[in-house]
């Protein structure tokens, strides 16, 4: 398995968690972050908490800036931080937007992040204040391009740092993703 079979594989899991967005249900964010866990794991070689909020830091944030600078109504600049708690504790492990006692030490906050489609009238990244929450709005549509445009980064990325480009082989050889198979 080469690099290239490696990014092939990644882009058309990237092309399919944007067709998923256009369904209109909750399955994309699930999908995504899984994702998401999964390139922290074979980027940094390993997803503890600061890894991940670090991988969010560092390629969604060249991707999108608000990855990483989003403002809180409360000010907090966190979002890398809810995504760990919210996404990765939250929705991969718990099935639930509301962080457990160990994810509201690590800094989470209930729904700090809200999931929406574009098509229902919300954009990505506008704040939602209503009902007491201070939470931003990740829609499905942009939610899964800028997952596409990170690993697309990743391994423009690899093409020029022989060190990353061995983690990830690496890292796919002994952990083969969902698949599990090149063609």
């Amino acid at each position: 398995m080469t690099i290239e079979e490696i990014k092939n594989y990644f882009i058309s899991r990237s092309d399919e968690l944007i067709s998923l967005s256009l369904r209109g249900d909750p399955w994309i964010f699930l999908c995504g972050a899984a994702m998401i866990d999964y390139l922290t794991n074979m980027t940094l070689g390993k997803s503890t908490r600061l890894m991940y909020i670090s991988f969010i830091e560092n390629y969604f944030g060249q991707v999108n800036i608000n990855y990483k600078d989003f403002d809180y109504q409360n000010g907090s600049i966190d979002l890398p931080t809810q995504m760990y708690v919210i996404l990765r504790c939250g929705i991969v492990h718990s099935f639930s937007f509301v962080p457990d006692q160990q994810g509201v030490n690590n800094g989470g906050r209930p729904r700090s992040i809200l999931l929406a489609h574009e098509k229902n009238g919300h954009t990505h990244f506008d704040r939602y204040t209503n009902n007491g929450m201070d939470s931003v709005v990740f829609t499905a549509e942009q939610f899964s391009k800028d997952i596409k445009d990170v690993v697309e980064l990743i391994f423009q990325k690899a093409s020029k740092d022989q060190s990353l480009e061995s983690q990830i082989l690496t890292h796919v050889t002994n952990h083969p993703p969902i698949l599990g198979q090149f063609s």
